[in-house]
């Protein structure tokens, strides 16, 4: 029982620091405190829906689409919203996203409708049994490209040219103006980024669960992640999704159903009271 816990709450910890790190990259490039990050991993998953189950697209050309569709959404996001609110004071900023999060919702029921859909993919959904333990083979599977792609961010952030503009004009954009950096391109960069780390996870959790507008409040779950590793730390995010996910799994399974809301927001208060800058 623990060992299926535990696996379970790393499998979807994985998926949570996933969608916390497009959150904490869009917060560390343009401190915007993005509360439609739900949403945008709904979005992501409808976007899948569209590529696989409604133009019937090849597996690969359709991650592509929800790639490139996700990407282009951030860039949008970010010319249209954030970038005229530069400079502005924060409620606005994030009064912008919550609204964001609320259009967003009624343009995707208006499009697919209220009703959830299933997301059928190619991914294996079958289960491994070692002993007492059952592995599912999509959660091991979600657990492993989430895990992939934050090494390739990690390794783009580390060692590229661009991941390094990226970095300078978070820790100040001042001095990133100064040196010649462009930051609103490497803002719409981080805020692309963002978008795609959210459809990632949308891909995975839509078909764990169910693509409907609902995942919104699955993908929220990446703000007690991010507030509890450090809004400012990259390993923090990663770190915080996995805490979520774990807290997530055995309040669930120990306590009580519903506890695991009660369990992660009451942690989250204890932190913001005690160390409000995150554990990172």
């Amino acid at each position: 029982m623990f060992a299926q816990v535990l696996f379970s709450g790393l499998a979807l910890g994985s998926i949570y620091g996933l969608v916390a790190l497009g959150f904490a990259v869009v917060f560390k490039a343009t401190e915007v405190f993005n509360f439609a990050q739900g949403m945008l991993v709904a979005c992501g998953a409808y976007f899948a829906v569209t590529g696989i189950s409604v133009l019937n697209l090849p597996f690969p050309v359709a991650i592509a689409m929800v790639i490139a569709s996700s990407a282009l959404l951030g860039v949008i996001l970010h010319m249209l919203l954030i970038q005229p609110l530069s400079g502005r004071p924060m409620l606005a900023v994030i009064m912008v996203t919550i609204a964001l999060s609320i259009v967003l919702r009624a343009v995707l029921e208006i499009i697919y409708g209220s009703q959830g859909r299933t997301l059928n993919t190619p991914l294996p959904n079958g289960v491994f049994i070692l002993g007492d333990l059952r592995i599912s083979q999509l959660h091991l599977t979600a657990a492993l490209v989430s895990w992939g792609c934050m090494g390739l961010f990690g390794a783009f952030f580390r060692y590229t040219s661009i991941g390094l503009l990226m970095r300078a004009t978070a820790d100040g954009h001042e001095a990133a103006v100064v040196s010649g950096i462009n930051v609103n391109v490497m803002n719409r960069l981080a805020w692309a980024i963002g978008c795609v780390l959210a459809a990632v996870g949308g891909l995975f959790l839509g078909q764990l669960q169910i693509v409907s507008t609902e995942l919104e409040t699955i993908g929220l779950l990446a703000l007690p992640a991010v507030v509890i590793g450090g809004m400012q730390s990259i390993p923090g995010a990663i770190v915080g999704g996995l805490l979520v996910g774990l807290i997530e799994q055995f309040a669930s399974s120990y306590i009580s159903p519903k506890s695991s809301d009660i369990v992660i927001y009451a942690l989250l208060m204890l932190i913001l009271m005690v160390r409000p800058w995150g554990l990172f």
